[in-house]
Order: structure tokens, then sequence, then C-alpha cells
């Protein structure tokens, strides 16, 4: 199906100019003249009878009235592609699309569950866009992508949003890490109370993730005052500076239980636990590819792909 036959010209216009902010590379992004594209805007403002754009010199910004209409058409436009997905499952999975959004974490855990898709479905493609906890929640939403994955804590699947349905991928423990060179010596390990570990330098990740506030709440309520020498967005880049020693961090166990160069230190309390968790819009259309997909996920079993990785 051609979209671009059934969406109206006009919303299509205003999209782009929205986008770009200019008439001028509107008009680029979609191969029409400048006038043709302006004449078309001032059409739709005539027949929905308010002001969509605010024109100052060559900047163009949407009126609030302009935001406000914007949104209802991204929400048409993903209404359409979901019909157009639709059609396309009239066809068997020889072809079809999915689309993921995953916190900087979950896919670390979940790269087995793709590749294992991936050789079932090798017509599929897959779109994996990364984002914050609150970005994935926000994404599925929208209809931008069609399944989300992160992290929750235990008793909570996600931030309470009646639209989205949560399903857990994987249940796993917060565990101390820290590289196998520079672990403390086993007859050290048995009794170790989590104010001593915590004297030794931490390596974590910054309070834009949930894990990190997780970890946070932890501290507070055992009343801790950790070391925490470095912060970072970057999950690869911890554990590499963990691996060299010196710093420990704290990960799920899932993760340190994959890395040969890492080893997991017992804590008491012991760190909480958390879930990996696929979320989705309760009213979304879902493709048979996002179904097949979704199948798999609930049928993956992460401890026992690591148990394999470990012994191969």
């Amino acid at each position: 199906m051609n979209r671009n036959t059934i969406f109206p010209r006009s919303l299509k216009y205003l999209l782009a100019v929205a986008e770009y902010s200019s008439f001028t590379r509107a008009a680029e992004s979609l191969f029409v003249s400048q006038p043709a594209l302006s004449q078309q805007i001032k059409q739709l403002e005539e027949q929905v009878g308010v002001q969509l754009l605010e024109r100052s010199g060559r900047n163009v910004h949407l009126t609030d009235a302009g935001d406000l209409y914007v949104r209802h058409v991204e929400r048409a436009l993903a209404e359409i592609n979901a019909a157009s997905a639709a059609l396309d499952d009239l066809s068997d999975l020889s072809r079809g699309h999915v689309s993921l959004a995953m916190t900087p974490i979950t896919d670390y855990l979940t790269a087995s569950l793709i590749q294992e898709f991936v050789s079932q479905h090798p017509n599929i493609s897959i779109d994996i866009k990364e984002m914050t906890q609150h970005e994935v929640e926000e994404a599925v939403l929208q209809d931008q992508v069609s399944v989300g994955v992160m992290f929750s804590n235990e008793t909570l699947l996600t931030t309470g949003r009646d639209e989205l349905e949560a399903m857990t991928l994987n249940a796993d423990a917060l565990v101390l890490a820290s590289s196998k060179n520079a672990a403390p010596e086993k007859t050290d390990l048995d009794q170790n109370s989590s104010t001593e570990l915590m004297k030794q330098p931490l390596a974590l990740l910054n309070n834009r993730f949930e894990m990190r506030r997780q970890i946070d709440a932890y501290f507070t309520t055992h009343n801790l005052d950790p070391r925490v020498t470095l912060e970072a967005n970057s999950l690869g880049f911890l554990i590499e500076m963990v691996k060299y020693g010196g710093l420990r961090t704290i990960l799920p166990e899932s993760i340190v239980a994959s890395m040969e160069d890492l080893i997991s230190i017992p804590v008491e309390p012991a760190l909480p636990a958390h879930t990996a968790t696929m979320i989705i819009r309760k009213a979304a259309y879902r493709s048979r590819a996002t179904d097949a997909f979704l199948r798999l996920a609930l049928l993956w079993d992460l401890p026992s792909v690591l148990g394999h990785r470990r012994g191969s």
C-alpha cells in the first residue's frame, strides 16, 4: 500500500514543517516547491479555522494549536501505518517488521534473544532504538515502537500507566561486581557486610537510569554512604573500567555471569532484585511479526543461555 496516496498532502507537509522549522528545508525534503508547500499549509489553516504555524522571518514554529493538532496528526499517521502492517499480515511471516525500544542495560541481556529471532525469521527486519526508561514508555505509548524492554523493580512492572501491558522477560538480582584479578580472597567473602564492601570505590551508572535509582534507594534504606568514584551513562565503559581493577560496580547478576573477567561478591543485606520487562500499548495493533517476537521472548530462558555460554 502506498501510504502517501491516502494520507492528505497538506498534513504530510505540516509534519515536515514541524520537523524542520523551515518552509525551505521542509520543501526540499519533500521534493516540492516552497510556494506549493506554503499554499497547502495556508489552505489547511483555513480549513481548521486556526493558525497552526507562527512565521517570523526564516524561522517557523508551531503555535499552541499547531502543537496540539500535530500530535493528533502523528497518531493518525501511526494508525495508517498500523493498517498497512495489518494488510501485510495477510501474508505469512516471510516478511514483516518489528520495532523495539530498549534501555542501555537490557540490550546487553537481550542480544541472544534478538539473535535467535533473526535466525528463525531472517526476512523480518528489526529496528532497535536505545532510550532512557521514560523514553521507552513514551515511545510505546505514541506507537513509535511496537515493544519496549526495560528494567523495573521486583514489585512494580511499569510506572503504572493504564494504557500499558507489562510482561516479565526475566527476573534478576543486582550484585556487587569486581574484576576477578582484584577480587578479595574467597575466605573474605563469606560474611562481608554491605557497610564494609561499600567502602571500596564504585563506578555506577548515573541517575538517569532506573537501576541507579534502585541502588540509591538501597543505600538510603541501609544508611550507606558509598564511595562513588565514577559515574557514566555507558554500561560498556563501566564494565571495562571494572575489568582493569581498582573499581567495583553494581550490575544484574546475569550480566556478571556472562563476563569471564568479572566475579560477583555477596553482600548482606542483599542488593535488590528487579525485572526485565516488556511493555506494549494495550490498544495498539500487533503485527504477526511482533506477535512472533513476543512468543519467542516469553519462552526465552536467560539463565540457560548464560549457562550454555559459560560451558562453551
